[in-house]
């Protein structure tokens, strides 16, 4: 056995004895495991409580454990910036299974990849550039089981259960409840019809990405950007769908928050790399004040 799992068949082994409720047994196969995973941030969210979210880009799988053990909800690997493929992805959505925070796919418009990504057992679905009514439409559609959606009926992996447990329609129900789908608004185009976007059924979230909406507006002034980010987060409000932000890990992050909960974000997630690395600088610049202050022992250098 592979050390990744090893790492993370023990770790779901500690999940197991600490979570029962999500197991459901399965009629004589002499143990329990569980057929859908409860989606933990889906009734957080139902429920009104604001859920935090760490983006991974790396294949790393401490990373998602620390990301659980610090106690964030959701964790969104982001393949469309970074180069991670289906094989590291099932692995990190493992770890994330067994760590018990909710493993987020942010991956381009791309049905086929889509499918293998929710046949390993992604939680959610995070899509970019959903710019019309017919990205909504389609989004659902590959995510989604009947008569919701035309996803790929397909049981015999992971994501499946191997086949076991349920009945085939009582899965794609509650395949269907669990997923959490996000759709990102980040182009100017979405603008011109926004209510008509928004009133697709079956997209739970709406992250807007600001640096896109910037540049697609032709990069003006700060505020007229931030004037459009409101307006997007007026009209998600108004439709009933959760609003996602992130947090610009490089700057002071307290003053982000404040604004994101000013409006009413539900999901608000940062980039654990950039904690990391501003939390590293932090350290570093205080070590050197430290240091500066402080008389320093010379080694002697003459021999």
């Amino acid at each position: 056995m592979s050390e990744t799992k090893l790492l993370w068949a023990t770790t779901w082994l500690a999940y197991r004895l600490h979570h029962p409720e999500q197991y459901e047994p399965i009629i004589g196969s002499g143990t329990t495991l569980t057929i859908v995973r409860t989606n933990t941030t889906k009734a957080k969210l139902r429920d009104g409580t604001l859920t935090l979210g760490a983006v991974i880009t790396s294949p790393a799988a401490e990373m998602v454990e620390i990301a659980a053990v610090a106690g964030f909800d959701f964790v969104t690997f982001d393949a469309e910036h970074e180069p991670l493929d289906d094989a590291q992805l099932v692995e990190l959505i493992r770890v994330a299974d067994a760590a018990g925070i909710t493993p987020i796919i942010r991956v381009a418009k791309d049905g086929d990849r889509i499918l293998r990504l929710l046949d390993a057992g992604a939680q959610g679905i995070h899509a970019p550039r959903c710019s019309t009514p017919g990205d909504m439409r389609q989004l659902v559609q590959w995510t989604q089981f009947h008569p919701r959606g035309e996803r790929t009926f397909y049981r015999l992996g992971r994501g499946g259960h191997y086949g076991r447990g349920l009945d085939d329609d009582a899965w794609a129900a509650k395949s269907n409840a669990e997923l959490l789908v996000v759709a990102m608004i980040e182009e100017a185009a979405a603008l011109d019809h926004l209510d008509e976007l928004l009133a697709v059924p079956n997209i739970d979230a709406i992250h807007i990405g600001p640096k896109d909406l910037w540049q697609s507006m032709g990069m003006p002034p700060a505020p007229v950007v931030e004037a459009a980010v409101s307006r997007i987060a007026t009209a998600v409000r108004a439709a009933g769908k959760y609003l996602s932000l992130q947090l610009r890990s490089i700057d002071d992050i307290p003053p982000q928050i404040n604004r994101a909960i000013a409006r009413q974000a539900n999901m608000i997630s940062v980039p654990l790399g950039g904690l990391l690395l501003q939390a590293s600088e932090a350290l570093i610049r205080q070590a050197r004040d430290i240091g500066g202050a402080a008389k320093i022992h010379s080694a002697r250098t003459d021999g």
